[in-house]
């Protein structure tokens, strides 16, 4: 299974966070600083109590979602051993590219880094990379705990493995994930 890293805690961040966590991943969630991080994990724990509710899931099953996510708000302790990263940071190129600059110098060469982005290209996004073969779209919709359909989007230079190893961790969160052509 993959150790997944999740990268921002706003509403899709947290949801995707969320939706790994409810379908037994361990994840990291990283956050600019604690009160980032804390907003990420009252939307998890909302999100839950609303589950809990609507009778979607028990006590004991939102305690254990609670249990495999971890917070941080050191980026290098969140992707350190993870072998699979989704950013879902605000819809900025430039913004973006640093990010994924900085995980391509922390990630060792066989870790995925994908970007929950809507509309941005994933080849401008390997073009900062060393291993733009590992580079990929897994553009989830909203709400993502709820919301079944993921469109994953390779790059001009995407290999054919990181896009199989998206595609299964998607399996194993119950999405319905699409390769978008």
């Amino acid at each position: 299974m993959e150790r997944l890293a999740i990268i921002g805690c706003g509403a899709m961040g947290h949801s995707i966070a969320l939706s790994a966590a409810w379908r037994g991943v361990q994840v990291k969630m990283y956050g600019i600083n604690s009160a980032d991080t804390e907003q990420g994990k009252s939307g998890i724990y909302a999100k839950l109590e609303t589950l809990l509710q609507s009778r979607l899931l028990n006590a004991s099953a939102s305690e254990q979602i609670k249990q495999r996510i971890v917070t941080t708000d050191s980026i290098e302790e969140a992707v350190g051993d993870s072998s699979f990263v989704i950013e879902a940071i605000p819809e900025n190129i430039d913004l973006k590219k640093d990010l994924f600059r900085r995980l391509d110098n922390i990630c060792g060469r066989d870790v995925i880094l994908a970007s929950n982005t809507s509309g941005l290209n994933p080849s401008a996004l390997a073009s900062v990379t060393r291993f733009p073969e590992r580079v990929v779209t897994a553009h989830f919709w909203n709400p993502a705990h709820l919301m079944p359909l993921v469109e994953v989007v390779r790059g001009k230079k995407t290999a054919d493995d990181t896009v199989k190893r998206t595609m299964d961790l998607l399996r194993v969160m119950k999405k319905k994930p699409i390769e978008v052509k």
